[in-house]
């Protein structure tokens, strides 16, 4: 995973970070980042924050919900962490609009010529940052497991139409077509690369971001649940309720050739000694369409008041954003640096075709991220109705047609 200079490399490199202001304060940051790979990526952060003379103080909750829970109770209490993991978008915006939010403008001089625009734009509230970025996670990728489908004779699906034409020879050896993980968050993925393959970008849009009434009961809409109802003959009887990671061992192990999972999964890869691009195949999916779906990782900075604790803020968002820093954080977590400038050297073949994505303006923001909670909750429970049941896709078009209709 690292380059010919090794972790010898990397470790002079963040030695030679110098961009953060040496503000000497304390900055208590809540997070949820608490399995093994992501604390190893943290610490990079967390090592070179330390090098600016500044003190973090680590507060970690397990799990993204529950973490938020506590910081925003602490903000409603009047005792707001220095800094907390948030998510870009209308969640950030929702907090700034409270006034719970400083801008750190201050060191974000050249950010708008580094970062995509989507993420830029996304990190203000009324033209100002407020919160910095450290990764980029790509959401819609399929794996594949290169040793199943050599077995089976099977190219690397670019496309459903061809996913599913490879299922019988996948299943004449012995293999799942498809490993999925049945939990509507690992669903909801499936499902935006089928939105993806029937209509686009522009489709994918209306429907998920816009919740336009005419695109869920058009025609198109018809077509994608009609292709979405073939993954229940993909999947094995076990998937419903099955946790992501078990469900990649589906794939590393090769029970199962196909998978579509975050770039998360990648840490999986590494641990089981799989070399992501070669013993696992990847492709953004559906390949052509000049769309990855993806999240980012963020810090947002609470309207604290303290001097230092607005020092410590300033220093902890310019430490963030330091090119060495987001290129070793990345490395370790799997993910791509969101700063377009960064030395690629290192990067697995699938973190490169990640960048060349980025680089291309092909960035898509996870739908939660910007549509209205309601809107998309309901989306997301007729989907997996849908999915689990015996609906047919005539059926489930209405179903999520109106189910989005009584939220509006």
């Amino acid at each position: 995973m690292f380059n010919k200079f090794g972790v010898l490399g990397s470790v002079m490199a963040l030695a030679l970070t110098t961009t953060a202001p040496a503000f000497a304060g304390t900055a208590e940051v809540i997070h949820w980042w608490t399995s093994g790979g992501e604390a190893t990526a943290l610490k990079v952060l967390v090592d070179a924050y330390q090098k600016t003379g500044n003190t973090w103080k680590d507060n970690p909750v397990a799990g993204g919900e529950a973490a938020r829970m506590v910081a925003r109770t602490r903000i409603l209490g009047g005792d707001p962490p220095t800094s907390m993991q948030w998510q870009l978008g209308a969640p950030l915006v929702a907090l700034a609009e409270e006034g719970q939010l400083n801008d750190i403008d201050a060191v974000a001089k050249d950010w708008d010529k580094v970062l995509p625009k989507v993420i830029a734009d996304n990190a203000k509230f009324e033209g100002k940052y407020v919160s910095a970025p450290i990764d980029i996670h790509g959401h819609t990728w399929l794996w594949g497991n290169q040793a199943v489908l050599d077995d089976a004779g099977v190219a690397m699906p670019k496309s459903w139409a061809e996913l599913i034409a490879s299922a019988d020879k996948l299943r004449a050896k012995g293999y799942i077509p498809l490993a999925l993980g049945g939990q509507s968050w690992q669903e909801i993925f499936v499902f935006e690369t089928v939105l993806l393959e029937v209509g686009g970008r522009d489709f994918l849009t209306k429907v998920t971001y816009d919740l336009d009434d005419t695109a869920l009961r058009s025609p198109e809409m018809l077509e994608a649940f009609k292709l979405f109802a073939k993954v229940r003959d993909l999947v094995d009887p076990g998937s419903p309720g099955r946790d992501w990671n078990i469900t990649g061992g589906m794939l590393i192990s090769g029970k199962a050739a196909y998978m579509i999972m975050g770039d998360w999964l990648k840490g999986e890869f590494v641990a089981a000694g799989k070399v992501p691009g070669k013993d696992i195949a990847c492709e953004v999916f559906p390949a052509g369409k000049g769309t990855l779906v993806f999240g980012t990782d963020s810090f947002a900075m609470t309207a604290v008041k303290d001097e230092g604790q607005r020092e410590a803020q300033l220093a902890l968002a310019s430490t963030i954003m330091d090119p060495v820093v987001q290129r070793e954080f990345s490395l370790r977590k799997g993910s791509i640096p969101p700063r377009l400038d960064i030395d690629r050297t290192g990067f697995d073949d699938c973190a490169q075709k990640a960048m060349a994505e980025a680089d291309a303006g092909h960035l898509f923001l996870v739908p939660d991220n910007v549509t209205d909670a309601t809107g998309i909750g309901a989306l997301v429970d007729q989907m997996t109705t849908f999915l689990h049941s015996s609906q047919t896709p005539e059926e489930g078009v209405t179903a999520m047609a109106d189910a989005i209709a009584a939220t509006r």
